[in-house]
Formats: C-alpha cells, sequence, structure tokens
C-alpha cells in the first residue's frame, strides 16, 4: 500500500554525496518525490509502498562521509508524485536552523587510481576530486554547500565536468569543487625572487628537482602553506630550522606509504588506521632506531609527527613522472618534512601574495596554487593512548576517529589530540540536549573558541597562540564565519580569570556594555544587557572540557595539571585536585607552591626552577647540594646567588603549583634539558626517557589541613639528587619520577573518595599529554575502582578549555531557564 513521508535527516549530510545517494536509493525502491538540501539538513519528501525499506537503508547504507544525528519522519497524505528528482538548494531564515559542515577530507582511492592511469583525463591532475573527497569547510564562504558558495566559484566547469555534476548516478553528482586540467584550478612554481613561474606539469617537475637538490619549497595545500625539504637531507632540514623554527620544536614529516613511514617509525594497527583513516592527521609515532631521517626533524624526542599525503597535490609530489613520458615506480622521497607555512606565532599562510610577502627569507620556490582558500585550517596532531585497564566504558562503547564508527574501533586505546583542526573542525560535539548559545573565548596558548548552538558544542580550529595582531584577527575571522555557517549569535561570552589574556581583554572589550558579570561559582542570573560576561576559572574549565565530552551534570573529582593557569588566590595554579560540577568548584588539594624566580624567565630557563625547588627544602644546605649537583659549576656562583635572592622575593617570582614546572625542574635537574626553546620541551624530554617495566617511586609528603591536602616533593627532589650520587641512569630516575606522580594522584584521589563519596575522576590539563603519566595514572585509577574520564574530542592542553568554559556556563544557564528556546 503506498503512503507518503517527509524525512528530514540532520547532521553532516551535504557535500557528502548524500542526495544522489537518496536518489539511487529511491529508485532501487521504486519511490517517488524529490530531495533537496536546506539550512537544517536534508529535506526529503518520498511516496511509496517500501518507504520503511528505505529508512532503514538511510541509516544504514549512508555514504562514509555523514554523519546522521537526527532523522525526523513525518507522514503526509499522498501526492502523486511522477519521478523522484533532485531539488535545487532551498534558502531559509529561520536563526534556530543551521547545518552541520563537513571537514576537508583526503583524496579517496578512486581518485587517486583515475590520477595516476594515463587513459584517464585527469592524469597527473592535482585537483582531482569527488563527492567522497577533496575539500569543504577549506572552502565555504556560506551555506548552503553549493559551488556559489565555496572558493571554486570563479571556476565554470567545462562540459565534460558538467555533465559529470548533474549526472546523480555519477561518482561526482554536485562535487562542488569538481573540475579538471580543462576548466579548473592550476599549479605554479615559481623561484624565489621571480615574478614568473613555469605552470601544471612542469611546476610539479621543477618543485620535486628542488626538493631533490636539498632546496626548500613553500607548497600551498588544503588548508595553508607547509614548509617543505627532504626529511633525510641533514643540511636542509637544520636550515629550515635555523630560518623557520629557531628552537627545537618538532617538525611534521609526510611520507607516501605505510611502508615508507614503517622504515623509521613504529607502527601499531591502531596508528595504521589512523594514518590511514579519511582524516589524514598527523600522528606521533615512535622513532626506528638507524633511520634515515634527520635528527634535526625531531631533536631529543623519541617521537616524531608523520602523516601521509591527503590532496592529490602532495601525492603527486611523491610519485609525480620527473621525465616526459615516464612512470614513477617508486616514491622521489622517503619523507618531507611538511611544516606550517607561518612566521613565528602567527597564523598559517593561506594567500599567495601573502606567501611571497612572509615567507620569501625562509624558502628557495613556491608551489602555488589559484584555488583560494577561504578559511585556513592547520594540521591536526594526535597520539594513540594506551588505557589497557580502561575496559568497563569502552568494551560497551568503542573509540571511533572517523567519520563512521566503524572506522577505528579498538577497545585498549583512544586517539589524544595535541591540535584538533584540519579533517576535526569544524566537527560539533554532542551534549545530548538543547541548550543556549554561548561563546568560549578559550585561553592564549593554543587557543581555540567554542560556540554552543542547539545540542551541539562547535569547538573553532587550531588559532594559535594570542600574542599578536594577525592571530587576533584570525580568532576574529573564523570566528564570524562558524556564527554565519551554524547562525549562532551568543549573547553569553565565557573568559579566563587571567586579566593579561588577549582573550580576556578581547572578551570584555566585546562585553564592556554588560551591567553584571559572573565569576566560577556565581549564579547564572538573566542578562540585563546585550552581552552577559563570565569568567572561569582555568583549571575548573579544563575539568569542564571533560565533562562536556562525556555528558557529566554531576559532581567529578578534577585533577588539572599543567604549567601554569591564573587561580583565584592570585597564584599561578597547574597542580590542582578539585570537587566540581557545573555549579561551580571547591579546590579540595594542590601541589605545593613554589616561587618561579622571575616569573617566565623560570618557564624559559627550568634550571632555575630546579633551583627553587632544592631552596625550598633544604634551607642553609641549599648551595652545597646546588655545588654538589654541578649547578654553581654549570651557571655560576654569581647567577646562583641572583637566582635565589630573586626567588625570595614575591614581586619578582610569583607562587607556583603547576605540575608542569616541576616537570621542568626534574628535566633541568637530571641535565636533560636546562632550556625551554618552545613550550613544554623539557617536560617532553623527561617523558622520553620513561620506560615500562619498573614500578619504583619516590617518597612524597602529603600534608593534611582538615579536608585539604599540599603535595610536597620535597622528599622526591632529594631522591633523586641522591639517585644522582649513585650514578643511577637518567631513565630510570626519570621511570620512578613519572611513577611517583601517578602514584600520589590515585593517594590524593583516594582520600577525596574517603570525604566526599565520589569515584568518577576527570583528568585534564597539558601534563596529561604525557602518555606514560595518563596511561599509569588512568591503570591505577581503573586498578582501584574509579571511573577515569579524559578528553578525546579536544586536546587536553589550553585547546580545550573554550569547551569547558562554554559546557559549564550553558549548563547553568539552562538550569536558569537562560536563552532556552522551547
Amino acid at each position: 500500500m503506498a503512503e507518503r513521508a517527509q524525512i528530514l535527516v540532520k547532521g553532516i549530510v551535504q557535500g557528502v554525496g548524500f542526495r544522489p545517494f537518496v536518489f539511487n536509493l529511491a529508485e532501487t525502491h521504486e519511490l517517488k518525490g524529490f530531495v533537496t538540501n536546506t539550512h537544517d539538513g536534508v529535506l526529503i519528501d518520498v511516496e511509496g509502498s517500501r518507504i520503511q525499506e528505505f529508512i532503514q537503508q538511510l541509516r544504514t547504507t549512508a555514504p562514509p562521509l555523514s554523519q546522521i544525528t537526527d532523522l525526523d519522519v513525518t507522514p503526509l497524505p499522498l501526492h502523486g508524485y511522477p519521478d523522484f528528482t533532485i531539488h535545487q538548494s532551498q534558502e531559509q531564515t529561520d536563526g534556530r536552523l543551521f547545518t552541520l559542515v563537513s571537514p576537508d577530507v583526503s583524496l579517496c582511492e578512486n581518485c587517486l587510481r583515475e590520477m595516476l592511469d594515463p587513459a584517464d583525463r585527469r592524469f597527473l591532475y592535482p585537483f582531482i576530486n569527488c563527492t567522497n573527497c577533496g575539500p569543504r569547510y577549506s572552502i565555504t564562504r556560506s551555506i548552503p554547500y553549493d559551488r556559489p558558495n565555496t572558493t571554486m566559484a570563479d571556476f565554470t566547469m567545462c562540459p565534460a565536468c558538467k555533465k559529470e555534476y548533474d549526472d546523480p548516478r555519477n561518482r561526482r553528482f554536485h562535487a562542488q569543487p569538481n573540475a579538471c586540467p580543462a576548466c579548473g584550478p592550476t599549479v605554479e612554481f615559481r623561484v624565489r625572487g621571480s615574478e614568473f613561474g613555469v605552470r601544471n606539469d612542469e611546476a610539479l617537475r621543477e618543485a620535486i628537482t628542488l626538493l631533490r637538490k636539498g632546496g626548500i619549497v613553500a607548497i600551498k595545500g588544503l588548508g595553508g602553506f607547509h614548509l617543505a625539504c627532504d626529511a633525510s637531507n641533514d643540511r636542509a632540514v637544520r636550515r629550515l630550522r635555523e630560518n623557520k623554527r629557531k628552537s627545537n620544536k618538532p617538525f611534521a614529516v609526510m611520507s607516501s606509504s605505510i611502508e615508507d613511514i614503517g622504515r623509521y617509525c613504529e607502527i601499531s594497527p591502531e596508528e595504521r588506521d589512523l594514518l590511514t583513516s579519511v582524516r589524514r592527521p598527523v600522528v606521533l609515532l615512535q622513532k626506528k632506531a638507524g633511520s634515515n631521517l634527520s635528527e634535526a626533524v625531531s631533536p631529543n624526542n623519541r617521537y616524531v609527527g608523520v602523516m601521509l599525503p591527503y590532496t592529490p597535490l602532495h601525492q603527486l609530489l611523491f610519485s609525480q613522472p620527473i621525465a616526459l613520458g615516464s612512470i614513477v615506480t617508486q616514491s622521489h622521497f622517503n619523507a618531507l618534512v611538511m611544516t606550517s607555512g607561518n612566521l613565528s606565532e602567527e597564523p598559517i599562510v593561506r594567500d599567495n601574495n601573502e606567501a611571497v610577502k612572509k615567507l620569501s627569507g625562509m624558502v628557495d620556490g613556491f608551489l602555488f596554487h589559484n584555488r583560494d582558500i577561504f578559511m585556513r585550517v592547520d594540521d591536526s596532531v594526535i597520539r594513540i593512548a594506551d588505557c589497557r585497564l580502561r575496559i568497563a566504558e569502552q568494551t560497551s562503547k568503542a573509540v571511533s576517529i572517523g567519520s563512521k564508527n566503524s572506522e577505528f574501533r579498538n577497545p585498549q586505546s583512544e586517539i589524544s589530540f595535541i591540535r584538533r583542526s584540519r579533517g576535526y573542525a569544524p566537527d560539533p560535539i554532542e551534549l545530548h540536549d538543547d541548550g543556549p548559545e554561548v561563546l568560549g573565548c578559550g585561553a592564549d596558548l593554543k587557543n581555540t573558541f567554542t560556540l554552543t548552538k542547539g545540542k551541539f558544542a562547535i569547538p573553532s580550529q587550531h588559532i594559535g597562540d594570542m600574542e599578536n595582531y594577525e592571530t587576533v584577527t584570525f580568532y576574529e575571522e573564523c570566528l564570524a564565519n562558524l556564527k554565519t555557517v551554524y547562525r549562532a549569535d551568543p549573547k553569553v561570552i565565557v573568559h579566563d580569570l587571567h586579566p593579561g589574556y588577549m582573550s580576556t581583554r578581547w572578551a570584555k572589550e566585546l562585553g564592556s556594555r554588560v551591567k553584571g558579570q559572573g565569576d566560577e561559582n556565581s549564579r547564572p542570573r538573566t542578562p540585563t544587557s546585550e552581552l552577559a560576561l563570565y569568567g572561569i576559572q582555568h583549571h575548573y574549565a579544563h575539568i569542564g572540557s571533560v565533562m562536556a565530552e562525556h555528558g557529566l551534570d554531576r559532581k567529578v573529582i578534577g585533577v588539572a595539571f599543567d604549567g601554569t593557569g591564573f587561580g583565584i588566590d592570585g597564584n599561578l595554579w597547574g597542580g590542582e585536585f578539585l570537587l566540581a560540577d557545573c555549579d561551580g568548584f571547591e579546590r579540595v588539594g594542590q601541589i605545593r607552591y613554589v616561587p618561579l624566580p622571575g616569573g617566565d624567565a623560570a618557564i624559559r630557563d627550568p634550571w632555575k626552577t630546579a633551583v627553587s625547588y632544592i631552596a625550598a627544602g633544604n634551607g642553609e644546605n641549599t648551595e652545597k647540594i646546588l655545588s654538589d649537583i654541578g649547578f654553581t659549576q654549570k651557571y655560576g656562583k654569581q647567577t646562583i646567588d641572583q637566582v635565589l635572592s630573586v626567588a625570595r622575593s614575591r614581586e619578582l617570582s610569583p607562587l607556583s603549583s603547576g605540575a608542569g614546572r616541576l616537570f621542568d625542574a626534574v628535566s633541568a635537574l637530571v641535565g636533560v634539558c636546562d632550556h625551554n626553546t618552545f613550550e613544554g620541551e623539557a617536560a617532553i624530554a623527561l617523558e622520553s626517557l620513561a620506560r615500562t617495566g619498573n614500578d619504583d617511586q619516590y617518597v612524597v609528603e602529603l600534608k593534611q589541613e582538615s579536608s585539604y591536602t599540599v603535595v610536597d616533593f620535597t622528599a622526591t627532589i632529594s631522591g633523586i639528587i641522591r639517585d644522582m650520587g649513585r650514578s643511577i641512569t637518567r631513565e630510570i630516575i626519570s621511570t620512578k619520577f613519572h611513577n611517583t606522580i601517578a602514584g600520589i594522584i590515585l593517594n590524593v584521589v583516594r582520600k577525596i573518595k574517603l570525604q566526599s563519596g565520589i569515584t568518577e575522576v576527570a583528568l585534564s590539563g597539558g601534563t596529561f599529554q604525557n602518555l606514560y603519566l595518563l596511561n599509569r595514572t588512568i591503570n591505577l585509577l581503573s586498578r582501584d575502582g574509579f571511573q577515569a574520564y579524559t578528553n578525546q574530542k579536544v586536546p587536553c592542553n589550553d585547546a580545550g578549555i573554550s569547551l569547558g568554559q562554554a559546557y559549564l556556563v550553558r549548563q547553568r544557564l539552562k538550569r536558569a531557564g537562560v536563552g532556552v528556546r522551547s
């Protein structure tokens, strides 16, 4: 019996081949009607006798890049459609409606095969794509995702491409970036300083030749420029480091295949699946000894960030024939350095003219293309965390990395974001139910912002460190874009409490007309002016980000470990134990304060923090100990005396409870790293020495004041110094120190449980990027009956702060009935 239904499919269902999928599925089931894109999703009006089968297969056989979040079915009277058609996208003006935008996705196997087929009309074409692959977010100017609303609007399709685009049975039906050599974007290679270059195949050959000779090339990619050189050419890598970094911060590298990566890195099955997923992030892998990668790629680090080619242009850098008429049978390179093309701490460069202006001093040539990048998107960086004892949650709910749940599952591992950007942004995080629109402004380092809309939180891509005009401009561009795309108009803005953060100053300037403001423990009030402003403490926001990801609205034990965050007592927090829910938090424990001699100076020079830790626990014996461990000889007695004098001044040396600063101090103490050339360098170097198979720990003193715990590491520092005197290896010392931190977390959490009865623990903060520490802590907590939650959808570092800010205030407003649509 014939029936009719109107079906609204919400989620990531535009620009992923959903309409041709619906068209062909309707034909299979002999249904009539139409399908169209709207601002609220894909609207299907269908009638026939097999509608229920059709609806079932909508869910189970949807295109691989789609993500269905809702499927609403409304029965209607029969209409009498003569056939099934695909309608033009509908414009809607209701501000409550919005469509999820697909992230950029990597080159698919079908397009790769065609690109390398000499008989195909797109042979060696560096912009080949279809509905299953290619640029999305980076080229989308507005929604709906149709060609006129993208940066491909400037390219008129030739008859052959238009025929594919209009054919719902074709893989390129409504593939908005669809193009070919006759009508699409082109590449150009230009030597630095030249106004003219060569194009197309010759451009790629010239770029490859320069790279093979040890040159550095700026390459325009999907979301911005990369700076590239041969990763096995030590001279080229060191020159690039000198030109760009002037620090030891690791470079990312790209190889053409898993087999090539396997020559210089260890790869687990989980890491292989992540590397080959459609999102193609940079994955941190453990180096193999004796590889031909330059040590300058990732100095003093056991890991290197690796990715596979994710655009056809990247693929051709490895496989483009360098002689006419030849077909390459092996890659030109084992690996290419592919680091972000930008000046220090500025956003990645996206425009050709901007690249010439800013990058000419770093490179020998440019590989341009003329497809504009609307929204710059840097590469995502991820590690695999191996949490083997966290079975309770994950055996029933496998972790998904890819666009579909079946893409990556392993109950013993999960992803840990270092940077969430290309391939993942602007994927939303589902918050399970509707709530008011809020903007979380984030912190300052590794910044992001987060918008909430309906039942979603939408974190931005990686913005960067908010320390210059260019980054703030990028922040505002990205915010304006996502507000438009998601039709969000937040009336509530949430910021960090640090008065010196650029993000805080930006938020306060925007919300300067607010009559009343909230703080981290205040009850929300109905906004009394256009914008309401809330301050949320840094480490509370870290815990809030974990609560947001896991849908937690109840009280949890929060362990927030990082380097530095502004505390409500005016000191620098970073080793915090909290009892927290969405209404507020109580600080129930901390790492003992120590002065940071000179503030930022101690962060740059961890040995100064080591001096402070030694002085804090040894009094009159400090000078002797510093001499015994070689500090006095290394840094000079006069310098040491100055550091000790500065440490005694509260004006010059703020008090810090930061776990990151403790890791810095130990790293410097044992001679691993005494100067941070980039954030976290000393801690990363210390982690690289830790080894499994040793459960030894150092002594730690817990000082109990009523229900408050202070963790004093004086005995730990003394134990490390004794081990140094006994010539114990740095590997053993590092391992024992890491074990000590994990063990003390367990002990303090146990104490909090005895007082509160709470067994759910949220772990967050940049220190938990340390996978040895994270894995050991989770395993200890799990063995003891605790349920541990961590960040899995946003980084645990400060890039996750904005999600926590937005979620905590959103939940308060929701409870108060403020800004919630009926």
